[in-house]
């Protein structure tokens, strides 16, 4: 288990990358890591958002929809992806006024295009996220780390989730219980004991956030909307029964953790199923719908998984800007008597940000040769070093400073 204390990360400026299930954009944070005496302290002191250009991202989509994987077009892609997330580093290194050679390293988790995690039918999970960080790191002049989940599934994980020692290190509360809720494509939660309990940490996918509602919404529109800006559509509609009875049946709502999912499960194909099978159901209803799906899923898996209800669950993700689905966790999980829920930005870190910065961090523990996984929330045997290093000239990794987290 890694310590709160004595984790030797080198003090200074990095950056993380971080692109989302949803294929909604890159995030880009540049994070200044420091040491204050006792656990580290990571601050966000610019966040970029850059929109995917809208045919490199369709076609991302198509790849990623079973039987799409021609090895030429992931082959191009993954150079294109890579040139994109190393415009995006040196965008941020522009907005912010910072010339590279201030920055340690970049962390770049890369687009994920398939994630099958072990099952029974599936002994050895695999995972791909493109985005070369060799070619990250030629372009942007800056040492990349990145392919962080690899390393996890080699040794029995489930390669994901990989922010919750992140969340530990950054937001363990010397008295209360917290839960990390992240509303992206895919909810995951983190929940925290207090600093020093005897609990463990847990984490895992609770299943889709935003992505099954993203979809209703793409197929009903034609592609004209890709997501429910604001909750609107949500709020029209109502919840339909017959196929929230459904959707609630699927077996990996009744999986116990460490559990991962992704596209696979909850993207494109099901929403086409679920349409195909209940034809008469309107968009507004469909999204409402798959709105309480997240938000049954989320606190199911509260009350069945988790040992105690959390006494603060904090809010990140693109759902976390979402007002509908906001109100409507906050109602359910008030009725599990967590009476305190609140948005990350409250704490100090910015929502888009929180999994760029998560990056950032793990890429510094790389560095360091620390293990980034956390094996209660991954499944894993034990604790790995995560990712791989690219260094963009023949000169290698600065040495390590004097400076470090005590």
């Amino acid at each position: 288990m890694t310590k709160l204390k004595n984790i030797p990360i080198r003090n200074g400026l990095y950056i993380g990358l971080m692109s989302g299930t949803s294929v909604d954009g890159i995030d880009a944070a540049l994070v200044r890591l420091r040491n204050t005496g006792g656990a580290p302290k990571a601050s966000v002191l610019v966040h970029h958002q850059q929109a995917w250009p809208r045919e490199l991202r369709k076609r991302l989509l198509a790849v990623m929809a079973p039987g799409k994987t021609a090895t030429a077009e992931i082959c191009e892609l993954d150079m294109l992806t890579a040139r994109e997330f190393a415009g995006a580093a040196n965008n941020i290194l522009q907005k912010a006024g910072v010339d590279k050679s201030k920055i340690i390293a970049i962390g770049s988790h890369g687009q994920t295009i398939c994630h099958l995690p072990p099952s029974p039918e599936r002994q050895s999970g695999s995972t791909l996220q493109i985005g070369d960080n060799t070619v990250i790191a030629a372009l942007t002049g800056i040492c990349t780390v990145g392919n962080f989940r690899p390393a996890d599934m080699a040794v029995g994980g489930q390669g994901a989730p990989l922010v919750p020692l992140v969340d530990k290190l950054l937001l363990t509360h010397h008295r209360r219980t917290r839960c990390i809720q992240n509303l992206g494509g895919i909810a995951n939660v983190t929940y925290l004991p207090p600093r020093g309990a005897t609990q463990e940490i847990m984490a895992f996918d609770t299943g889709p956030a935003n992505m099954l509602m993203d979809a209703f919404v793409t197929l009903s529109t034609g592609g004209k909307m890709t997501y429910d800006q604001g909750g609107r559509l949500a709020a029209a509609g109502r919840v339909h029964r017959p196929l929230m009875h459904k959707l609630e049946a699927m077996p990996y709502f009744h999986l116990a953790p460490p559990k991962s999912t992704g596209r696979e499960l909850f993207g494109e194909p099901l929403a086409r199923a679920m349409m195909k099978q209940f034809r008469k159901v309107s968009c507004p209803d469909l999204v409402a719908t798959a709105l309480e799906l997240t938000v049954w899923s989320i606190t199911e898996s509260y009350r069945q998984y988790l040992p105690q209800a959390p006494q603060e669950v904090i809010l990140c993700g693109g759902g976390a800007e979402n007002p509908v689905l906001v109100d409507r966790l906050r109602t359910y999980l008030t009725i599990l008597q967590c009476y305190q829920v609140g948005n990350i930005s409250e704490y100090g870190i910015i929502s888009q940000a929180k999994e760029a910065l998560s990056f950032a961090v793990l890429a510094a523990l790389t560095l360091q040769r620390i293990p980034g996984n956390l094996p209660t929330a991954t499944g894993a045997q034990y604790p790995v070093v995560l990712g791989s290093i690219a260094t963009p000239g023949a000169g290698g990794l600065k040495p390590p400073s004097s400076a470090v987290f005590s």
